[in-house]
């Protein structure tokens, strides 16, 4: 059954070499889509991340503006982290 299945679809597109030769080839697919009325294209920033404890590295990507945050948002961890230790000390605890 099968093999009359194969048999038919082959003989059947040997009617039609035109017809396979443009479902052969790829259509072009345009790179960059154009843009609606009132969006902007993100740039996206890809970056290798080990985190702390293993070498294994894992691929973060990210737009400019969150990388930005983030940045933003460890310097001000690291401020509160400092401030704390700094007021512990002088308390003594």
């Amino acid at each position: 059954m099968i093999l009359a299945l194969l048999m038919s679809a082959a003989l059947s597109g040997a009617d039609q070499p035109a017809a396979s030769a443009e479902a052969a080839t790829p259509q072009a697919i345009p790179v960059a889509a154009p843009l609606n009325k009132g969006e902007q294209r993100i740039k996206m920033v890809c970056r290798q991340e080990a985190p702390t404890g293993t070498r294994l590295a894992k691929r973060t990507c990210l737009s400019l503006e969150d990388w930005k945050r983030r940045s933003e948002e460890d310097q001000e961890a690291m401020r509160q982290m400092a401030m704390k230790s700094a007021f512990s000390d002088v308390r003594g605890r």
